[in-house]
């Protein structure tokens, strides 16, 4: 979070700045279930799919219950 200082200044400056995350993988997410093969698992043309029973999105090549909508043109 940047601290903005006040002061006499007619404009704010910022004095410091928390830059987040960096790195890391998809896998290292607590929500991100990589590991689970009963869906498929992590293989080439696998995606996330958000499991509500797990309350986890796990790597999948299955899609079930889904509605694709295209748009209007």
């Amino acid at each position: 979070m940047a601290r903005l200082r006040f002061g006499d200044q007619s404009i704010p400056k910022v004095t410091r700045v928390a830059a987040g995350g960096g790195g890391g993988s998809l896998g290292g997410l607590s929500d991100v279930d990589l590991t689970d093969t009963s869906q498929g698992g992590l293989a080439n043309g696998s995606m996330l799919v958000y499991d509500q029973a797990q309350t986890k999105f796990v790597a999948t090549n299955v899609l079930s219950n889904v509605t694709i909508n295209g748009g209007s043109f």
